[in-house]
């Protein structure tokens, strides 16, 4: 079967900085996250108060929650215009604020860092007729429609990552048969109760369900294999791409360079504590730090690539 090279959402090293010196104190941040609560940008935050306030490298770390997803979202954090704002960006930002067709992120904000991020894993049932990513990927070149894939909310990161496999297939996307649930875990739940054949989830979502032998996994997103899933990547498989549902941190514009400069060093220091790889650990991520003009230059490219990802799926 012939298959072409997908557009890959970024080159997601795994580099965390080591040996870094406390950075300046801060006397306030206020991490802010776009949408509704609860959600993977509110455990990246909670954490990140709870790291920086326990080594005090600031005097107070506030969450606070932003109305509104995308522009929205993002007007209203650059509308503030405080200093000590630092919004809390991931895939589902950005398709948001493309989806929207409002202004672009990254004119009106300033790239800090990429801190975290979590693979994706293509799991299916035992028993079920996709005993291995080849019979998946021929029966989504066949007829797109008659395979439902189901992850996360319509325009989010696994919806994203559905159509870059379909793209990566050569499969016509706008035929993708693909079911949203609320989070990733309801579609992994709904591969174990039978309502659907195949759910993107992250490794902690499936580990143990596949060591269980509940689930089987057919794919990893990651670059290489992943411990504990006997399962190969996306690349060996045929469809050039590694993605992950990142988060990171962007500033106002406005910031001055030397206050600019003070973020990125707590920035740095964040990556290379050993309480944040710890953090990483317990949860299930994977260290993913890329910071200043570096992170801003990959974002640039992960605004590109997701605009044409979603305008395949006919999202937009």
């Amino acid at each position: 079967m012939r298959r072409r090279t997908v557009l890959a959402l970024g080159v997601l090293a795994l580099a965390a900085g080591c040996g870094t010196q406390a950075p300046p104190y801060q006397s306030e941040i206020s991490l802010v996250v776009p949408g509704s609560s609860g959600g993977w940008g509110d455990s990246v935050a909670g954490e990140l108060r709870t790291l920086i306030e326990g080594r005090r490298w600031a005097r107070t770390v506030r969450v606070a929650g932003q109305g509104g997803e995308g522009a929205a979202a993002v007007a209203r954090f650059v509308s503030a215009g405080r200093r000590t704002d630092l919004l809390v960006t991931d895939p589902a930002l950005l398709a948001a604020a493309a989806l929207s067709g409002a202004g672009p992120l990254l004119g009106r904000t300033a790239p800090l860092a990429r801190l975290v991020g979590e693979w994706e894993v293509l799991v299916t049932s035992p028993d079920s007729p996709y005993r291995g990513f080849d019979r998946l990927a021929a029966a989504l070149v066949k007829d797109p429609s008659a395979v439902p894939l189901a992850g996360g909310p319509s325009g989010g990161a696994d919806h994203l990552l559905a159509g870059m496999v379909a793209l990566g297939l050569g499969a016509d996307v706008r035929l993708l048969g693909y079911t949203a649930f609320d989070d990733r875990r309801q579609a992994v739940a709904a591969v174990l109760d039978g309502r659907v054949p195949l759910a993107f989830g992250t490794p902690r979502d499936v580990a143990d369900h596949v060591r269980a032998g509940r689930l089987r996994p057919l794919a990893v997103s990651s670059s290489e294999r992943l411990d504990g899933l006997d399962a190969p990547t996306l690349s060996e498989s045929g469809v050039r791409a590694v993605y992950a549902d990142w988060a990171g941190l962007v500033a106002p514009a406005a910031l001055t360079g030397g206050a600019r400069d003070a973020l990125l060093d707590l920035c740095a220091a964040v990556a290379g504590s050993a309480g944040w790889q710890g953090c990483c650990g317990r949860n299930g991520w994977a260290p993913m730090y890329l910071a200043g003009d570096d992170f801003g230059r990959w974002l640039s490219d992960e605004v590109r690539r997701t605009s044409q990802v979603l305008d395949a799926l006919g999202l937009r």
